[in-house]
């Protein structure tokens, strides 16, 4: 810690990385990057805390004991240090208490004070002397009735030294013999000579997958969306079932997928677990100062597992790459906002080529597991890579086109450019491929219909067009622009009906009323979603009019009308509904403000006009 390194990246690292490869001595060098991006933090942590005086009134050591405690462990055990430089609680830290630090540390009702946060260094430094055994004794902040010591597990108090007196400082001695204990008002508590047991209090990391992989259920840091939070530990049936999903995750990836095995076990080796998601709503997330970890639900299946170790292993190796190389300009002042085929908000470039990149690897995962798996699960698979085929490509043909890639951006993007066109070669059914066209029709039209209003004086133009009886071949195009509708974050949920139709048939109305599909969403769009995936058309169209009737905004039903009008037959009608949702939402509006009491337009009629105006949908109509 006591000096930084000049890093260098060479092409090759860069061209294995899109398309998914990475060699040992590759991620050797990442590593060493966010290592010392992390020693760069601590620095920073240290010095602008001594600027703000933020050491005053603590009842803790200052800040120098733990960072002169960091580095004489270093001297004589590095690679301790170092293994702690990877934990991503400590970048998690880093990054809340610098910008408390900025903000001169103003405190909101119920946050954790400013000394206690700062005092993660000396768990950080605690935990250090821990593993090397290193003689020394050091205060340590009491957090939610417990200490804990990142990288290792934590001790948690006994009742009566957490209330109601509510000790905030305990100290750990270390000696050069024998266990090392916790003092806590003047009552010993030994630590286990393995950390690795759980003992009288003591509840340690659990590792899985080899001990490649910990879940971390006790750092008060481990999540990065918010405040400190004390420990909620896994009961052991909990524990038990995480430890036996991923380890036949891990399995699956080793036996086919070597590739994206050798990222996970390198980039991905934190998981902080969620609690369990719907069958087809899995939740997990990560962040670009936490390398090597992802928050994650529990999945149902470890097939899905598997694709979401590969998902959040590609997010954290694309943080460790930025970190080191920019691939897009900086998009702070004025962000160009995308179409992502697998969120429900628009995305900054940056956010398209993160995301891009991950489903590359879900789509890569699926192409294989498909010709393994048998039944309804290689139906799935079926139709998840076909799914993310289509939509990484149509991600990669927009960044393609973008003038915010760097140099070493567009290499990278042109990388896996090549590697996504061979997999147009790959053969899926055919009533399974034209499922995830709908899926991809419906995405991406329905993010339209969210986030896009269309030119105020181009609508009133059609809306008089229209009226006078105008051929729709002469008219003008209506050009629409991107405003986020911040009500919309998640896609639309009628894709799990879809993944419940290929696997459990029987039970998909049962998903559509007590499933993840129905929370949040109007109940009056279950019966045309449910007969849409159903394949009935036609009473999909009666449900969705009946929507927009009562509801004349609704993105999802215009949307599941122009699906079924697709499946109907009803050509120009679901290509403006499936094209340009909002300027037909827009016009309609328009004419039935102006109907004057008499019956309004029809929502086919006038979405089949426009469907025929060149200029604004092409010419000719495209099947779906």
């Amino acid at each position: 810690m006591t000096a930084t390194t000049r890093h260098r990246l060479p092409l090759s690292d860069l061209d294995d990385l899109a398309v998914g490869r990475m060699a040992p001595a590759t991620a050797g060098r990442i590593r060493a990057v966010e290592r010392g991006r992390r020693m760069l933090m601590l620095r920073a942590v240290v010095e602008s805390a001594r600027t703000a005086g933020a050491d005053t009134g603590s009842p803790l050591s200052p800040l120098t004991t733990p960072l002169d405690l960091l580095l004489r462990v270093e001297r004589d055990h590095p690679d301790v240090v170092s293994g702690l430089l990877d934990h991503p609680g400590l970048g998690i830290w880093a990054v809340r208490v610098l910008d408390r630090l900025r903000t001169s540390g103003t405190e909101e009702h119920g946050t954790t004070p400013l000394w206690q946060e700062l005092g993660y260094l000396h768990h950080l430094a605690a935990a250090a002397a821990l593993r090397a055994r290193f003689t020394a004794d050091i205060d340590l902040p009491v957090s939610g009735g417990a200490v804990p010591l990142p990288t290792l597990g934590r001790m948690a108090l006994p009742e009566d030294l957490t209330a109601p007196i509510r000790q905030q400082v305990a100290v750990l001695r270390i000696p050069a013999s024998g266990p090392a204990h916790l003092t806590v008002a003047d009552r010993s508590l030994p630590l286990p000579d393995d950390p690795d047991r759980a003992d009288a209090g003591w509840q340690p990391l659990r590792g899985v997958a080899d001990g490649t992989l910990v879940l971390d259920d006790s750092d008060p840091y481990r999540d990065f969306r918010t405040a400190p939070q004390p420990a909620t530990p896994l009961t052991p049936a909990e524990a038990a079932r995480w430890r036996s999903m991923l380890q036949a995750a891990d399995a699956a990836l080793l036996r086919r997928h070597p590739h994206a095995a050798a990222l996970r076990a390198t980039a991905l080796r934190v998981l902080v677990p969620l609690p369990e998601a719907p069958r087809y709503r899995p939740t997990s997330a990560s962040y670009n100062e936490a390398f090597g970890s992802a928050l994650m639900s529990l999945h149902q299946d470890t097939g899905d597992l598997a694709a979401t170790l590969v998902h959040e292993a590609r997010h954290s190796v694309l943080n460790g790459l930025l970190h080191q190389l920019p691939l897009c300009e900086d998009e702070d002042a004025d962000p160009e906002l995308l179409f992502a085929p697998w969120r429900g908000d628009p995305r900054p470039a940056s956010g398209l080529l993160h995301g891009a990149y991950s489903f590359a690897g879900v789509a890569d995962f699926w192409r294989v597991e498909r010709h393994a798996l048998e039944g309804a699960a290689a139906r799935l698979a079926h139709f998840e890579f076909a799914l993310w085929r289509e939509a990484v490509t149509d991600a990669l043909r927009t960044l393609g086109d973008l003038a915010r890639l760097t140099a070493p951006g567009r290499r990278f993007v042109a990388a896996m450019t090549e590697q996504a066109a061979a997999w147009e070669a790959e053969q899926v059914p055919e009533d399974i491929a034209a499922l995830a066209r709908q899926e991809t029709a419906d995405l991406k039209a329905v993010w339209r219909a969210r986030h896009t209003h269309p030119d105020a004086e181009g609508v009133r133009l059609l809306a008089r067009a229209w009226r006078q009886g105008a051929d729709p071949r002469t008219l003008p195009a209506v050009p629409s622009e991107v405003r986020t509708d911040p009500r919309y974050g998640p896609p639309d949920p009628r894709g799990e009906l879809r993944r419940a139709a290929l696997t459990e048939p029987g039970a998909l109305t049962a998903h559509a009323h007590g499933g993840s599909y129905a929370a949040g969403r109007d109940p009056a769009l279950t019966a045309p979603d449910v007969a849409l995936c159903e394949g009935d058309a036609k009473r999909a169209a009666q449900g969705y009019a009946q929507v927009l009737a009562a509801d004349p905004h609704s993105p999802s039903a215009w949307v599941g009308l122009g699906l079924a009008f697709a499946a109907i037959g009803e050509r120009a009608a679901a290509h403006a509904l499936l094209h340009r949702p909002e300027l037909v939402r827009a016009v309609h509006r328009t004419l039935s403000r102006e109907s004057e009491g008499a019956p309004p337009p029809g929502i086919r009629e006038v979405s089949d006009w426009i469907g025929r105006i060149p200029a604004v949908c092409g010419e000719p109509v495209p099947p779906l």
